[in-house]
């Protein structure tokens, strides 16, 4: 059988078989080419074959294998449309590098290289973050090392912060029911419905905009909620008011963009993205004189505080339901302290009260014995 390429089940890379039929008695080849494109196994195949045959006639002792390349290890990666926007600005930078030579200490130089005045966070996000991905992900086909990269330190994070003037981790304020009302008064009906489907059922804005009329079963009260953040599609319990509006609410595609490979599926709240939301979000808070709480903020975050601080529900339960992988992620990321110096107040001139009423107690036992 002369070589050809295929694709094996389960698998986006082409490999070679077969025997190289100018080569008599040839071996029998089994081998990945490492490419998931076919054009660039074909390449592969070609220069493959040109080796073994030069290495036999001539002697020679065949050329090494080419060095694989980032580029070769994103063709192996399938990202999200998040990664894949972080990627196309790294790529100018690690495109044609060998894996084998691509440093932690490199990856982490980027992120004043790229994005010179954003934030340790962001870098680690949008740099570390793909980069990591791609690259172990190549691992687990065999095609090159992990690689490990650690974070910003805080010392860094500060000087970045002091070099933009600009503080980073800023705590969020999180939504609650009055500034959902508030919000809902000067949207349109689908993004105020998008905002308190966020804030009851804790959804991502990016598990939110993916919903569509079919996951919706509403004589159950239950919407099927898109996959995030290492967390399987889960059914999610509506309030019966929530799911009265939805019910009432027409599904829809997202604008045209004049794009001619846009994808335009029907969808329950009829956005494309979250950045088809953020413009038009920040306008209706100016327009109902609140506050800019974005999505995650009034959503997510809003729900946590909502179920912990003001319903005093158990952590446990407000992890479990708000797709949460443990209670300290949920406290350390999402819990919030409200009216933080009246509390200490209160609680300071309630423990003088209590003192004071002791000391007096005490002073009336003596008298009393006396």
């Amino acid at each position: 059988m002369p070589l050809e390429l295929i694709q094996r089940k389960g698998s986006d890379v082409w490999h070679i078989r077969g025997r190289i039929d100018e080569i008599p008695n040839s071996d029998y080849v089994r081998k990945s080419t490492g490419k998931a494109k076919k054009a660039d196994a074909e390449t592969y195949l070609a220069w493959f074959k040109q080796q073994a045959i030069k290495a036999f006639f001539a002697g020679d002792i065949p050329d090494k294998e080419p060095p694989f390349l980032f580029a070769d290890a994103v063709e192996l990666y399938t990202p999200t449309p998040e990664f894949a926007g972080y990627l196309l600005k790294v790529m100018p930078y690690l495109e044609n590098m060998p894996v084998s030579s691509i440093t932690p200490k490199m990856v982490r130089e980027l992120g004043p290289v790229i994005s010179p005045m954003n934030s340790t966070q962001t870098w680690r996000k949008q740099i570390i973050n793909p980069i990591r991905a791609v690259i172990n992900h190549a691992h687990d086909h065999g095609k090159c090392q992990p690689i490990q990269i650690k974070g910003y330190s805080e010392a860094e994070r500060m000087k970045q912060d002091l070099k933009r003037g600009k503080a980073s981790k800023q705590e969020k304020t999180p939504g609650d029911w009055l500034w959902i009302f508030l919000f809902r008064e000067q949207a349109d009906t689908r993004l105020g419905l998008l905002a308190q489907f966020m804030f009851e059922t804790a959804a991502r804005i990016s598990q939110a905009l993916a919903i569509t009329p079919d996951d919706l079963r509403l004589q159950d009260r239950t919407v099927s909620m898109p996959p995030a953040k290492g967390y399987a599609r889960t059914d999610v319990r509506l309030s019966m008011e929530l799911a009265q509006e939805l019910s009432a609410l027409t599904p829809r595609r997202p604008r045209r963009t004049g794009s001619p490979s846009q994808h335009r599926p029907l969808l329950l709240f009829g956005y494309a993205s979250r950045s088809s939301v953020y413009k038009r979000w920040k306008a209706v808070c100016d327009a109902a004189g609140i506050d800019h709480r974005m999505p995650h903020a009034a959503g997510r975050h809003g729900f946590a505080t909502e179920m912990l601080n003001r319903q005093r529900i158990d952590p446990h339960t407000v992890a479990k339901l708000g797709r949460w992988k443990d209670v300290k992620l949920l406290f350390d990321t999402y819990g919030h302290s409200e009216n933080e110096e009246a509390k200490i107040m209160e609680a300071l001139r309630t423990g003088r009260v209590q003192l004071l009423q002791r000391m007096h107690d005490k002073a009336l036992t003596k008298k009393k014995d006396s």
